[in-house]
């Protein structure tokens, strides 16, 4: 062959190839109108709008996303269907059915109209803001708004209700309305009438002065009952405004209230972190147990669906929105907890009695129920420090290394000796206030709590059977699923790390939780997990990956569910459990600890505890008690408190005296 030949044959090949590529490409284009109406009702349902039936598909795709993003997470597309198509005044068009849901299967059904144009022999669909929706003008989008039901409640023992939503007062000034003493009568009347509550003038003058002349100005939010007990005071000053609104609230002004948390609406800044989760309206819990619940509490989560248009109104220049479909509100679900409302109140009061920021911790040890959690701050709103705080639990720890020697043989009528202090590794451990006991049984340690005879006796037993006797007592659980903390005693082949560890120094650490626990374990005689949250909430954290136990152990050392332990978890026993609450009396008859022993009512064990922490010198110190009468287990923190006796014990006594 010639290479003018092969040269044609070359151009013909090309030729036949680009030909049928062509009818192809042709062959995509849709040359009825009912595939092209069928075509576009699929790339619209599958939110991809990838058929060649759209003029310039990635505008028409650009156009899609931005009318419908604000629907989010919250309002799905189930389906785009058509449902006819018609001609008149030269359009065509295809009508389509539209079906959208909400997170919880209710469904919001519309019709809109695709216009369709036939360009030769093909048909093509023109994506227009009205074509998504009848009453999107152009420009416009969808907007979403909340529609929240009622909040669920938290509950108590005996389905007490702990928290609900209740009726409050929102206060504010209005400053062009002020006359020269209503800040003055005011903030005086307030602060009179509402214990607790202390404002201050001239900080809300500053306000007022750098408002706006026609910005209201907040001022307090109070319960219903606290505002009748001021109303007289304030209602009549000129400028001051009232608003009624509802608000999630405790029981109480101040009852369990940093565990129980609270929540509000959401804020621009919840809106934006959330990337779509929370949307304008929605009510989040902000701490405690409303964070931790949240989900529950608020329920599915029914949202409110608008058109928001390109133009604004004459006043106020704000974007107009029209209403299309409000789903269904419904309420969120109620969370059940252990807490009992008079062992809460006993609690609340006598963590109030401290001069700085405490905790108290209640436990049933009979079925691990938590009872009370209470947190005082006198500075201010108290964070949970109970549940989540990790503090060197000093000498209240002796409980758990005096086990640890027990299980390794040492009997609590062995002779150790008490100087004055101890060298270990090189580093001199000494007693508080230099206390020398002198050649004493062990139990003399124990109620005494000489320092130098635990960490002398750390050679009798490893850092590995610390931790043990640790997790035997409860402290090592998993109580996440209640977004709380509990205790960690890392192992330290250091004999000065080991020698601290003795005495509750070192790397461990511990949460006012945990410590009653511990107590609450030596009272049962058996391995104690704390339970504060029941029923299908429990269930649900546990499914999350939590892990919130359940009850007292019954000998195979079971700790808080979802923590990963197993059958080879350490077992705590009965008769050295009988020996360390034995020793905890002698603490109350005749130790650190005789302020509680003429409590009412059964006998009260008990352990103090004095932490160092910070790197001052002298050290800072926090106070401990941790102890149980009869079937109810205590743990009290007084941060920077001093000595354990000195300012946890008189929390422990004003406790037992109120439950009492």
């Amino acid at each position: 062959m010639s290479k003018k030949s092969r040269d044609w044959l070359t151009v013909a090949l090309v030729l036949v190839l680009l030909a049928g590529a062509g009818v192809f490409a042709l062959f995509r284009l849709p040359m009825t109108k009912s595939s092209a109406a069928e075509a576009a009702a699929h790339d619209l349902a599958e939110e991809q709008l990838s058929s060649d039936i759209w003029h310039e598909k990635d505008l028409a795709q650009g156009l899609f996303d931005r009318v419908t993003k604000a629907l989010g997470t919250r309002v799905d597309l189930r389906s785009v269907t058509v449902d006819d198509i018609t001609e008149a005044d030269g359009r065509t068009v295809a009508t389509l059915d539209w079906t959208w849901a909400n997170n919880d299967g209710e469904s919001w059904e519309y019709s809109s109209q695709l216009p369709l144009e036939k360009n030769g022999l093909f048909w093509w669909a023109d994506l227009t803001e009205k074509a998504i929706h009848p009453k999107l003008g152009k420009g416009g989008s969808f907007a979403l708004r909340a529609n929240p039901g009622g909040r669920g409640k938290i509950l108590g023992a005996d389905d007490e209700v702990l928290m609900e939503e209740g009726k409050v007062i929102d206060i504010g000034v209005h400053p062009i309305r002020l006359e020269s003493d209503t800040i003055g009568r005011l903030v005086s009347g307030l602060n009179d009438g509402v214990d607790s509550l202390d404002l201050d003038a001239d900080d809300l003058e500053k306000s007022v002065d750098d408002a706006e002349v026609n910005q209201l100005v907040p001022v307090v939010t109070l319960r219903e009952d606290d505002y009748k007990s001021v109303k007289d005071a304030i209602h009549d000053l000129p400028g001051v405004l009232f608003t009624e609104d509802t608000q999630t609230l405790t029981r109480s002004r101040g009852f369990a209230q940093a565990t129980l948390g609270s929540a509000g609406p959401a804020s621009a800044d919840d809106i934006e972190k959330s990337r779509g989760e929370i949307i304008a309206g929605d009510i989040v819990g902000r701490t405690g147990l409303q964070n931790t619940f949240n989900s529950r509490l608020s329920g599915p989560g029914s949202v409110e669906v608008f058109v928001k248009g390109d133009s604004t109104n004459d006043k106020g220049g704000k974007t107009k929105l029209t209403s299309l479909h409000a789903f269904e509100a419904k309420d969120g679900d109620d969370v059940e907890t252990t807490l009992d409302v008079v062992i809460q109140t006993a609690a609340d009061k006598a963590a109030a009695t401290a001069k700085k920021p405490a905790a108290v911790v209640a436990i049933r040890p009979s079925d691990g129920h938590v009872l009370a959690v209470a947190n005082h701050d006198p500075e201010g709103a108290a964070w949970d420090r109970a549940l989540s705080g990790q503090y060197a639990p000093g000498s209240v720890f002796k409980i758990a290394s005096g086990l640890a020697l027990l299980d390794a043989g040492v009997r609590p009528d062995d002779d150790i000796d008490c100087p004055k202090t101890a060298n270990i590794g090189g580093k001199s451990f000494k007693n508080a206030e230099d206390e020398v006991l002198g050649t004493v049984i062990f139990a003399d340690d124990f109620a005494h709590s000489c320092n130098t005879a635990f960490v002398s006796s750390g050679d009798k037993v490893t850092g590995d059977e610390v931790a043990d006797a640790a997790a035997q007592l409860g402290m090592l659980g998993d109580a996440s699923a209640i977004g709380a903390k509990m205790a960690s005693v890392p192992t330290d082949d250091d004999e000065v790390t080991h020698a601290a560890q003795m005495i509750g120094q070192g790397k461990v650490q511990a949460s006012p939780l945990s410590v009653a626990t511990m107590a609450a374990s030596v009272e049962a005689g058996a391995t104690v997990t704390p339970l504060l949250v029941l029923g299908e909430a429990l269930d649900e954290a546990k499914s999350d990956g939590g892990g919130q136990g359940a009850g007292k152990g019954t000998g195979n050392g079971s700790q808080a569910a979802g923590d990963g332990s197993d059958g080879d978890a350490p077992t705590l026993d009965a008769d050295a459990a009988k020996e360390i609450s034995a020793m905890m009396r002698a603490v109350v008859t005749e130790g650190t600890a005789t302020a509680l022993k003429d409590v009412p009512g059964d006998p009260v064990h008990g352990k103090t505890g004095t932490a160092e922490y910070g790197d001052e010198t002298p050290p800072r110190t926090h106070s401990w008690f941790a102890g149980f009468q009869g079937d109810l287990a205590v743990a009290v923190l007084v941060e920077d408190g001093g000595f354990g006796a000195e300012a946890a014990v008189p929390v422990a006594r004003e406790f037992f005296d109120n439950v009492n």
